[in-house]
């Protein structure tokens, strides 16, 4: 009988839970003026690697994303230090972060979406 879920997706679950509540209260750095939001967490099959998806409440803030992403994925270290902390785990992933644009392609089909039926006056 197979599993409903499967050991790397709850640890997935689990690395997204605390790496998002680690950005919000341990990172400190004054660089980080927005609201980063993990969307979600990709853990390779022998649990060495996590792909952490990331986006950003772009609000007033003189970084590009692509440094932002420089300065988080420099504090993955600490980040995993963390997790060996909080988590029971025998392996810690390395993390790796990368950009998710999937709410802002979202938003922009609904803005879209939302011309077209007021173009057309369909309810």
């Amino acid at each position: 009988m197979e599993k409903s879920f499967s050991r790397s997706s709850r640890i997935a679950q689990e690395l997204q839970k605390h790496i998002a509540i680690i950005i919000q209260y341990f990172l400190k750095d004054p660089r980080f003026k927005t609201i980063i939001t993990v969307s979600e967490v990709v853990v390779s099959k022998d649990l060495s690697y996590a792909q952490v998806f990331v986006s950003f409440l772009e609000k007033n803030h003189n970084l590009s994303i692509k440094k932002l992403l420089n300065l988080l994925n420099k504090a993955s270290g600490y980040i995993r230090k963390l997790l060996c902390k909080k988590l029971k785990l025998r392996i810690i992933p390395n993390i790796v972060f990368y950009y998710d644009d999937s709410f802002s392609k979202g938003n922009k089909i609904s803005l879209l979406l939302n011309k077209l039926i007021k173009k057309n006056n369909v309810i």
